[in-house]
């Protein structure tokens, strides 16, 4: 068979091999563990996956068979997860792309509760208000895989309703909204009761000032970038940055990496408790000299906008939808462990 042949084949098949490819490796790593346990679950499940969440929802160190689980991500599982984001990035676009849902700041404002409903959620879990076995579902990545249930059961839900009830307001973005902000409702009060003194664990104090500091840093290079956008509008380059979910992705990142770099090294000391960095990657930028995180996110995040909206403009706009989940993406990627980093040092967590 020809190269050309193969690849016809491929793409004549390639939503069969899209699904049968995690199912081919799932009933792979199940074998592995029934014939050879040692190799597959212990030293590889166990270690990279399931061992980090039990260490993570119960706060001690567990060994299984002699192995010890990684207290923190590694290479292996932050490039599992990010091949499981990927896989399920496609399928939501399938979908989204099957009903016709138009992607724009309306769709992405409809998602935000979720996303911080996720955030908080997850300093709960830190702060220890879950109970075994509930407290596992609010642990990375099973959290995510929650959040992305919700999404699917009350996106699935608003397109129905949007067929049925011909109204301007009964749309799928702003179902997704409503319905995102009755679940997050009670994860703003209890958190507003934890800042007024009603605190169910330990707390190293509320912490408003270090908010102030972050929020200030965060809006003040986001405000440039829109100022510096905005006086080079006529040129279309430059004024690419001033879209809003451009603007969103930089303040994401940069509440990532600013927040990262305060609360590990508290440059200002600021009496901050002891924290450290889990992802390998960024603990390695900040070995190198502690400020170069948020700076490499900030040029990291500044170049994936002009690659989306300036060296690839013409090529990609057949690829707008794509583009808008990659940046959702982005911006996910960027605001959920900044935020909830930030969050945990104003509760004292």
């Amino acid at each position: 068979m020809k190269p050309m042949d193969i690849y016809d084949l491929m793409k004549e098949n390639k939503d069969k091999i899209i699904i049968s490819t995690p199912i081919v490796a799932i009933l792979f790593l199940f074998l592995g563990c029934i014939f050879f346990p040692s190799i597959f679950y212990d030293n590889f499940i166990w270690k990279y996956f399931w061992g980090p969440i039990t260490i993570d929802a119960t706060n001690k160190i567990i060994n299984l068979n002699g192995v010890e689980a990684a207290d923190k991500f590694t290479w292996i599982s932050e490039l599992v997860y990010g091949l499981m984001i990927v896989y399920a990035l496609y399928w939501c676009y399938r979908l989204i792309k099957r009903w016709k849902i138009p992607l724009d700041w309306n769709f992405f404002v409809g998602l935000f509760p979720y996303i911080l409903f996720g955030v908080i959620a997850r300093v709960f879990e830190d702060s220890g208000f879950f109970v075994e076995p509930f407290v596992y579902w609010f642990v990375t990545p099973l959290i995510y895989i929650q959040i992305l249930l919700f999404v699917i059961i009350f996106l699935s839900l608003g397109y129905y309703l949007q067929i049925h009830i011909k109204s301007k307001y009964m749309t799928v973005s702003n179902f997704l909204f409503v319905s995102g902000f009755l679940i997050l409702v009670p994860y703003l009060f209890f958190t507003a009761k934890w800042f007024m003194g009603d605190q169910w664990g330990v707390t190293n104090g509320v912490r408003f000032d270090i908010f102030l500091l972050i929020f200030s840093l965060v809006f003040l290079i986001t405000f440039l970038v829109y100022l510096i956008s905005r006086f080079y509008r006529k040129n279309e380059n430059i004024s690419v940055f001033s879209r809003k979910i451009n603007l969103a992705m930089i303040a994401g990142h940069m509440i990532d990496g600013i927040t990262s770099y305060v609360s590990i090294y508290d440059p200002l000391k600021m009496g901050l408790p002891l924290y450290y960095e889990k992802h390998p990657a960024s603990d390695i930028l900040m070995q190198i000299w502690p400020p170069l995180f948020p700076i490499v996110k900030f040029l990291l995040v500044i170049f994936i906008i002009y690659v989306f909206d300036v060296l690839y403009k013409e090529e990609l706009k057949p690829y707008q939808n794509i583009v808008f989940i990659l940046k959702i993406a982005i911006f996910i990627l960027g605001f959920a462990p900044g935020f909830r980093d930030l969050l945990r040092v104003m509760m004292g967590v």
